[in-house]
């Protein structure tokens, strides 16, 4: 079948060149991109072939199960596109090629910090690069007399000598440089050596800001926090030095570009309240954590990389309304609504998942194929309200709670042959669903597994005798059968 390649709206162009696009980060201290990333994996690996489509998915009107004839070649791409899986439904699809194929969501090239100066990273031209001594505490006075060179700048490239911190003056006069000098032209800006950054303020009702109550809307409507960069001149931020995001520290951005090869951690509401920033490509390499309400509403994201995170928080994706793609495949724990509200979801890579939170996925439009194959325990409504998914594969899950995978309309397979309970509704409501495979042993149901699933076919893989009084809860006329 011919496949439309998708775009994303974004550039491709070196990191801190500040070129007029929003791919992150590469490897080292150098700032140029790397080569492709050599893949010699199987499709069914979780690592696919570098030689698959370099196209993304896209939802087809029509959904298949069915695969081609045993033996023949089968496009990994089409259980994504169209809901085709291999003959034996059972059998691993692999997962999407575009995590291998795309250069934003293969991308795994680390960093590790090392102390540099000016001439040692390449810069967009128009940038202006100086040392500063961050014990002279001065950097007002000392952009003032730089004020002729700034003035013919489009971006600053600070390079701290005498410390690895900038303090609340510093910070703030680098914030708010454009306003003092009457600056109109700088967009970038890049800080080397910076090892530690200043949080947010929460705007809580107490707090005295001027921004107090104000709140972002979903969720559980966290509040804002303040910080120096809510009207700040900087589109493009490079701080590939830092060791952490704290709680905060960015909240209601409009950044475009994001850079930060050396965070291991982000932290609450870190970029949280962003609805109108246009960072579309967002790109960690080191975080490990990201905490609650991180990312919620920058409605922006197309595609989110993750390669070395082993959990991320409640709500941290939460109203991402354009995230199309999302990969962690180191992920263990997705927290509650993590990317809730992402309409335009079209594929996750999440190979080593273990935990996925409550509403963790709800109301999703594009989505087509689900695979988590170390999956092991499903929360309440995890997944639910899919408007195109065709099929689940959780080979390894043992425990689904209530109403984990409900209201798909379009839902027809099922692949859960390690289950061992089954809460309260957990597959109910999905009317095109025709097979759901089990193991070898009836699980553990509580009331309405299967109600509103009228077309259902269950199938172990156990002896029959076995099997031969298990009694679908909430649809006790459901076949039941050996698996074919």
């Amino acid at each position: 079948m011919k496949r439309k390649t998708i775009l994303a709206a974004v550039g491709i162009v070196l990191a801190v060149s500040g070129a007029g696009a929003i791919v992150l980060v590469s490897g080292g201290n150098s700032a140029e991109p790397p080569a492709a990333v050599e893949n010699t994996a199987t499709a069914a690996s979780d690592n696919p072939a570098s030689s698959a489509p370099a196209t993304s998915s896209q939802v087809s009107a029509t959904s298949t199960t069915q695969g081609a004839g045993r033996g023949s070649v089968r496009d990994p791409a089409l259980a994504y596109s169209e809901g085709v899986l291999p003959e034996n439904p059972t059998d691993d699809p692999g997962p999407d090629p575009v995590f291998a194929t795309d250069p934003d969501l293969r991308r795994n090239d680390g960093y590790s910090y090392q102390p540099s100066k000016p001439g040692d990273h390449q810069l967009a031209a128009g940038t202006l690069a100086f040392q500063y001594d961050v014990a002279t505490n001065a950097l007002k006075v000392r952009l003032a007399e730089r004020k002729p060179e700034l003035a013919k700048a489009t971006g600053v490239a600070l390079y701290l000598t005498g410390g690895t911190a900038l303090s609340d003056g510093d910070l703030a006069a680098l914030q708010g440089v454009h306003r003092d000098l009457g600056l109109s032209n700088l967009s970038r800006l890049h800080i080397y050596n910076l090892r530690s950054i200043q949080g947010g303020r929460e705007c809580t009702p107490a707090s005295g800001l001027p921004c107090a109550g104000q709140q972002a809307r979903g969720g559980k409507f966290p509040y804002l926090w303040h910080n120096g960069w809510w009207d700040t001149w900087v589109r493009q931020l490079v701080l590939d030095d830092l060791d952490a995001v704290p709680d905060g520290a960015f909240s209601n951005h409009n950044f475009s570009e994001v850079s930060l090869r050396g965070a291991r951690s982000i932290g609450v509401m870190a970029f949280g309240h962003a609805p109108y920033a246009k960072l579309s490509v967002l790109y960690l390499p080191s975080a490990g954590t990201i905490a609650h309400d991180a990312f919620r509403r920058n409605q922006y994201l197309v595609k989110v990389n993750l390669p070395n995170a082993t959990q991320v928080d409640d709500f941290a994706f939460d109203d991402a309304s354009r995230l199309r793609y999302f990969t962690a495949p180191a992920l263990r724990r997705l927290g509650r609504n993590a990317l809730n509200d992402s309409h335009e979801l079209v594929s996750v890579n999440l190979p080593k998942l273990e935990y996925l939170g409550i509403n963790c996925f709800d109301l999703n439009h594009k989505l087509v194929g689900l695979r988590l194959p170390a999956l092991s325990e499903m929360d309440k409504n995890a997944v639910t309200n899919f408007a195109n998914l065709r099929w689940v594969h959780t080979p390894r899950l043992t425990t689904v709670w209530h109403n984990a995978i409900t209201n798909n309309p379009k839902l027809t397979t099922v692949i859960t042959p390690a289950v061992t309970r089954l809460g309260p509704g957990a597959v109910r409501d999905n009317p095109a669903l025709t097979a759901i495979h089990l193991g070898s042993t009836p699980p553990r149901q509580e009331a309405g597994v299967f109600a509103g699933s009228p077309n259902a076919i269950i199938y172990h893989t156990g002896d029959p005798a076995v099997w031969a009084n298990f009694e679908p809860s909430g649809n006790p006329g459901l076949p039941v059968r050996p698996k074919p």
